[in-house]
């Protein structure tokens, strides 16, 4: 087993949820994670032994997340939103919007509310500037130190701790807003 296999391999798990929090698509997260993967094994001898072959992983999925983001914002982009025969509005990319009252004394209805507050959860962290959902998503979701987030994102341990800092405290405004506007928690009086 080479130097690649032994250090790079094992990370491909953590590679792939974050992958899959950038793209939140799994064909988009897998060509992300193919060409991350690529572009280590070529680039891997610039790797210097002893640092954190993860927090270079993610640099890599990063940077090649960013240059395709960069690279469809050049092209135009044409929205559609269809209507079914039930009469439920689609989304462009084909996901319903949704819009439903739960029984919620229903295990398939709180599984399924479980599932759309994820949702909520999952745009309410997009909604979040850059830097912050990035710093959330590697300390909170793929669990780095502060150390590792400070050298995937090269700035100082205390502007980690700051975004971490900030960043917890918008998503928490934004899902309060979020439950007070559907009527899971009271709004102050």
């Amino acid at each position: 087993m080479n130097r690649f296999e032994q250090e790079a391999l094992p990370q491909m798990n953590a590679l792939y949820n974050f992958a899959r929090k950038l793209c939140r698509d799994d064909r988009d997260s897998r060509d992300l994670i193919q060409e991350t993967m690529l572009k280590a094994y070529t680039y891997f001898h610039t790797f210097q032994e002893g640092t954190n072959c993860r927090a270079w992983l993610f640099q890599i999925c990063k940077n090649s997340f960013i240059n395709e983001v960069r690279r469809k914002q050049r092209q135009p982009v044409v929205l559609d939103l269809q209507e079914s025969e039930s009469g439920n509005r689609f989304r462009a990319d084909g996901t319903p919007y949704r819009d439903f009252h739960l029984n919620m004394n229903n295990q398939g209805a709180r599984d399924f509310a479980t599932d759309t507050l994820s949702d909520e959860v999952q745009d309410a962290l997009e909604a979040l500037p850059s830097d912050y959902r990035t710093a959330l998503i590697l300390c909170d979701i793929e669990n780095l130190s502060y150390e590792e987030v400070a050298q995937f994102m090269q700035t100082p341990v205390g502007t980690v701790r700051s975004r971490i800092h900030r960043g917890r405290a918008m998503l928490a405004g934004r899902l309060t807003e979020y439950a007070q506007e559907r009527g899971y928690s009271r709004q102050p009086s």
